[in-house]
């Protein structure tokens, strides 16, 4: 929608809310609105604070205020550089095994990846076990911020055998389709589902706040002649990425 019509709308709003609550309950509620009757749609952006305050006769600190609310219900994302925008909810089915950038391009999302380490070492004892590995055994550990059209939605930290891979350099932005390269596709596996809060590291990684819930996804798939290929703790940024599952009886 225009930024005019956007104002109409919210300004319309505040005309019907009258003088029974304050201008920052009345302009939260109109923003939240416009969100859910999808007058704003999931990705685009508010105008800015300077506008919003011009128009509708409201002061930028209550603009600022109702918007951080906002932010902190989820429905709005603010990134440093660039405009507030509505959130953008990326769903994943949790019954197919599929990677990241196969996921993202089903749903028509431009999948990208920002290498944030990389380093081959000797397994932990938690990598010897998922991975079914010897003492002494090395492997390669890429931790990587996850996109999705350029947004970051998930901080990944995966491990694969080095003597599957053989190099870190071998593995391109795509995991699977590196795997599936060399014959060792993922086939079947077991994933678990919890959930955290994140620290400020992380929080500046995938450009959001501390403490703002993720959900911790640890996959580990085995290829189809058994061979134990990936280990992956993904945190995704719960207020863009949520999980659907199909029940059937």
């Amino acid at each position: 929608m225009t930024g005019l019509n956007i104002l109409e709308f919210l300004q319309s709003q505040l005309d019907n809310q009258g003088s029974a609550s304050t201008k920052y309950e009345s302009l939260s509620a109109a923003l939240a609105l416009a969100i859910t009757e999808k007058v704003l749609l999931p990705g685009e952006s508010l105008p800015s604070e300077r506008k919003l305050a011009e128009q509708l006769g409201i002061s930028r600190i209550t603009v600022r205020n109702s918007i951080d609310s906002l932010v902190s219900d989820g429905l709005l994302v603010r990134r440093q550089g660039v405009r507030t925008t509505v959130a953008q909810k990326v769903g994943k089915q949790i019954s197919n095994l599929i990677g990241f950038s196969e996921d993202m391009k089903s749903r028509g999302l431009q999948a990208g990846a920002q290498l944030l380490s990389t380093e081959t070492e000797i397994a932990t004892a938690l990598e010897r076990e998922k991975l079914d590995l010897c003492d002494g055994d090395e492997v390669v550990r890429l931790r990587r911020v996850r996109l999705a059209n350029d947004q970051p939605i998930a901080v990944e930290m995966a491990v694969v055998p080095l003597s599957i891979v053989k190099s870190a350099e071998a593995i391109g932005p795509s995991l699977y389709a590196s795997l599936h390269a060399m014959d060792k596709m993922p086939d079947r596996g077991i994933q678990r589902i919890s959930a955290e809060t994140i620290d400020d590291e992380m929080a500046q990684i995938i450009d959001t706040r501390p403490g703002t819930p993720v959900l911790v996804v640890e996959r580990c798939c085995k290829a189809q002649d058994g061979t134990p290929v990936e280990f992956t703790t993904t945190y995704y940024n719960a207020e863009i990425f949520e999980f659907i599952t199909e029940l059937q009886r």
